[in-house]
């Protein structure tokens, strides 16, 4: 299911964002209010062919049943296209900011940290391939609200290789870990080119990647033994970015 996309919100930020990407739209033919007429408007203003179906076609096209809300949106090619050389480019620029997501497997955590990520500034977004969340989910990209379509979003394979490519490019990579001795709050260094990673709720970052990162840090908390990790996204954004 990685070339369809459904729901009212989802669909109308692609249409916002990635209209060209859009091979055309099926929308369930007794619906015919005002959110409808929006979707129906911008496909007309961007030239997607709109098909009008019974209900049970969306069963058909899917597979499976889904919580479509009578809308899914069939596209031609893949939407990120970010690759390898365009990183290589990102990495040459003075002052860059990237976030690392290690193996996150809650779509609504991934979609809440592309969120924050956007809101913060944060320059390219790399997700692990392996034991992660497709970029392709639909949930991730409606909990991402339209962000995901906002920035460069690369998939690593390998992310040691990809750490060390980091390193060669001089960035100061901090990793997140519990055990840490190393506080957030205490932590004002300011480095050009950073990058942040955020591991598995579950284990965390790998014991190799932590070895490769300049510091390990933590967010000092009370009562409770972790947050929620795009809650730890937020607060680490905030504080790295917005420290100057």
């Amino acid at each position: 299911m990685n070339n369809l996309f459904y729901g009212i919100n989802v669909v109308k930020n692609l249409i916002k964002f990635k209209y060209n990407y859009i091979k055309e739209i099926f929308l369930v033919n007794n619906r015919n209010d005002l959110k409808f007429k929006n979707i129906k408007y911008l496909s007309k203003k961007y030239f997607i062919k709109t098909n009008l179906v019974k209900k049970n076609y969306f069963n058909f096209l899917s597979k499976k049943n889904i919580n479509h809300q009578g809308i899914i949106a069939l596209i031609k090619n893949k939407i990120f296209n970010f690759n390898e050389n365009n990183l290589i480019k990102l990495l040459n620029n003075k002052n860059v900011f990237i976030l690392i997501l290690d193996r996150i497997d809650n779509p609504y955590n991934l979609g809440s940290c592309i969120r924050t990520a956007v809101a913060f500034g944060v320059d390219c977004i790399i997700i692990t391939k392996k034991h992660s969340v497709s970029i392709y989910n639909n949930i991730v990209h409606k909990a991402s609200s339209g962000s995901i379509y906002k920035i460069n979003i690369f998939e690593c394979i390998n992310l040691l290789k990809l750490i060390n490519l980091l390193l060669k490019y001089n960035f100061y990579i901090i990793g997140t870990c519990l055990k840490s001795n190393n506080l957030l709050s205490s932590y004002n260094k300011i480095y050009s080119k950073l990058s942040l990673i955020l591991g598995s709720e579950k284990s965390g970052i790998k014991n190799n990647i932590k070895k490769k990162c300049n510091i390990l840090l933590k967010i000092p908390i009370l009562n409770i033994n972790s947050l929620n990790i795009s809650v730890s996204n937020g607060i680490f954004l905030y504080k790295l970015l917005f420290r100057k």
